[in-house]
């Protein structure tokens, strides 16, 4: 999300310069539809509770496996899932 600013700000400084809205203009096009890219190809984070301890955690759809910041146990990430690593 901290790349929806910088893409309008950039974009519109590029627009205002005349030649740069060849690349201004598709770039404010991107910020606008950067937010429904993300879970489009894949991006979207995990969120579900710890399956050792129960609190809330998150994670990164294409992480593998991760630790839990309250327990310190190692989840693993199947079939969008979070399950126990022995």
């Amino acid at each position: 999300m901290v790349a929806v600013p910088i893409l309008v700000i950039v974009g519109t400084l590029l627009c205002l310069t005349g030649l740069g809205a060849i690349l201004g203009i598709p770039m404010i096009i991107l910020a606008v539809f950067s937010p429904l890219l993300g879970p489009l190809i894949g991006l979207e984070g995990l969120k579900g509770n710890c399956p050792w301890c129960g609190v809330s955690v998150a994670s990164l759809a294409n992480g593998k496996e991760f630790g839990c910041m309250e327990c310190g146990h190692r989840i693993a990430i199947q079939h969008r899932e979070f399950i126990k690593v022995a």
